[in-house]
């Protein structure tokens, strides 16, 4: 019997060495303000969540479905009210 503790493994853990191998995978190269590294933050952790929500899945094009999807929702404006 292992008396190893698992690590939860959701977007909200983002130490394990899996999760930043992806998201080091899946965040485009550029320069950027601090406004805008905290927004692409935000879309790497949703693009995360979704990949894992799909299983996991492998490949280019859905690694660009999971980020542009991503990116749509944190860049929508807010509704106004």
């Amino acid at each position: 019997m292992s008396t190893k503790t698992r690590q939860p493994n959701h977007a909200g853990h983002l130490g394990s060495a899996a999760t930043r191998e992806w998201l080091a995978e899946n965040t485009p190269p550029f320069v950027c303000s601090a406004g805008e590294e905290q927004r692409l933050h935000s879309i790497r952790v949703r693009a995360y969540d979704l990949w894992e929500q799909a299983g996991k899945p492998d490949g280019d094009a859905d690694r660009e479905r999971f980020w542009s999807e991503a990116e749509s929702e944190i860049r929508k404006p807010p509704a106004r009210g």
